[in-house]
C-alpha cells in the first residue's frame, strides 16, 4: 500500500507539460488550497462579528474599531491575492479572496462616511466608485501608486500631497 505518493500527469500544456499533482487515488491534489480557505472561513467568522459589533459611524469609537478590523482584513486580503497569484490556486481561494474584498470594500465606505474618517478611506472609496486602479489614481493625482496604496492603508500624507488627493477626491465625487 503506498500513502502520500503524488505523481505528476504529463498530458497536455502549453509547454507540452500539465502540471497539475494527483494524489496516489487519483484525484487532483489541491495542495494547501483546502486549508487556506478554511483558516480564511475562521478569520472571517471573527471578522464578521467584529463588523456585526461595531456601533453606529456616529459614535466616538467607530472609528478607531473600524481601522482596527480593516487592518486586518487588508492583511488578509494580501495573503489571499498571494495564494491566488500562485499557479495551482482553486476557485475556493479565488472565492475566498472575492468575499474578504467585499467585506473590505463595505466596511471602508461605511468608515469613509463617518465623521472621523481618514483621507485614505475618502479617497479608497472615491477610487474604488470611480474604477480606478491605484496607478490610475496616482496619475491623476501627480504621486506614486504605491504612495496611494500607503495612503489608503492608513499612512499619513505630507501637506502636499493631501492637498493633491482632496483636489483628486472632488473631482471624483463631483
Amino acid at each position: 500500500m503506498t500513502y502520500g505518493v503524488i505523481t505528476i500527469d504529463t498530458q497536455i500544456s502549453a509547454a507540452g507539460y500539465d502540471t497539475r499533482r494527483f494524489n496516489a487515488d487519483g484525484t487532483v491534489d489541491d495542495g494547501e488550497a483546502p486549508v487556506i480557505v478554511s483558516l480564511v472561513d475562521a478569520a472571517m467568522q471573527m471578522f464578521i462579528a467584529a463588523i456585526d459589533a461595531l456601533p453606529d459611524t456616529g459614535d466616538p469609537e467607530f472609528s478607531d474599531r473600524a481601522a482596527v478590523i480593516l487592518s486586518g482584513l487588508r492583511k488578509l486580503q494580501a495573503a489571499l491575492t498571494r495564494a491566488a497569484a500562485r499557479g495551482r490556486a482553486t476557485p475556493a481561494v479565488i472565492v475566498a479572496l472575492s468575499g474578504v474584498r467585499t467585506r473590505y470594500d463595505d466596511l471602508m465606505a461605511r468608515a469613509a462616511s463617518a465623521p472621523g474618517a481618514t483621507l485614505g478611506q475618502q479617497l479608497y472609496v472615491a477610487r474604488r466608485r470611480a474604477k480606478l486602479s491605484a496607478q490610475e489614481t496616482a496619475n491623476g493625482a501627480g504621486l506614486r501608486a504605491d504612495l496611494i496604496d500607503a495612503i489608503e492603508a492608513d499612512e499619513t500624507p505630507t501637506e502636499e500631497e493631501a492637498a493633491r488627493i482632496k483636489e483628486l477626491i472632488a473631482a471624483l465625487s463631483g
